[in-house]
């Protein structure tokens, strides 16, 4: 993974310094095959804002997702609001200066599961997207999956499903990408995992 980053829950997102070579892209959940395991043996153990800090970047809401690294461009989901006001944002940030580039903002379908409980644990936008190098990929729990490419303008976007557990956790899962499918546990949202091709969307 190229230099170190974690995104907050509370809008920032730091970048840390590592070596200069551009190591491979970190374009899902724990990395290009899941393990969490980083080729970059320069990575620094200890960070704050006088050391090993290359810059930081205010996002528009709170999350707590992981931020993937897609080439020069860093993407990341927020949410703000909640209740009828709840928005969703997919936030794409140049990698070498923290420069918000674009943001896709999605209202929320409704209703939405309250802002209380475990929910408030983790908030609206836990689930880290994915991308192929062309498209990143966007799960919104109620509100679907969305695609955008990777100026922003999006692709399509799927509904699957507007259930809660009664536990009302709220959604968490993380998309993933297996040949020309986009993989979604909505466990929470319909009790199903399903595969949508990666260019319409549709339910294969």
């Amino acid at each position: 993974m190229p230099n170190i980053f974690i995104c907050r829950p509370l809008i920032v997102v730091l970048l840390l310094c590592g070596t200069v070579a551009v190591a491979e892209d970190w374009s899902r959940f724990r990395g290009p095959d899941g393990a969490g395991i980083s080729a970059d043996a320069a990575i620094p153990v200890t960070w704050n804002e006088s050391e090993n800090l290359k810059w930081k970047t205010p996002l528009p809401g709170a999350g707590s997702s992981s931020p993937i690294v897609v080439g020069d461009r860093i993407f990341v989901t927020s949410f703000s609001g909640e209740g009828q006001s709840l928005e969703r944002q997919l936030v794409c940030i140049d990698r070498k200066d923290g420069a918000i580039q674009w943001t896709q903002s999605v209202v929320a379908e409704q209703p939405e599961d309250a802002y209380q409980g475990y929910l408030k644990e983790h908030g609206y936008a836990s689930s880290t997207p994915v991308s192929d190098g062309n498209s990143v990929f966007a799960f919104f729990g109620k509100s679907g999956v969305i695609a955008f490419d990777l100026d922003g303008t999006q692709l399509w976007k799927v509904s699957v499903g507007k259930e809660s557990s009664n536990r009302r956790w709220g959604s968490a899962a993380s998309l993933t990408l297996y040949k020309d499918t986009v993989i979604v546990n909505a466990s929470e949202e319909s009790q199903s995992v399903r595969a949508l091709d990666k260019a319409t969307g549709k339910e294969a």
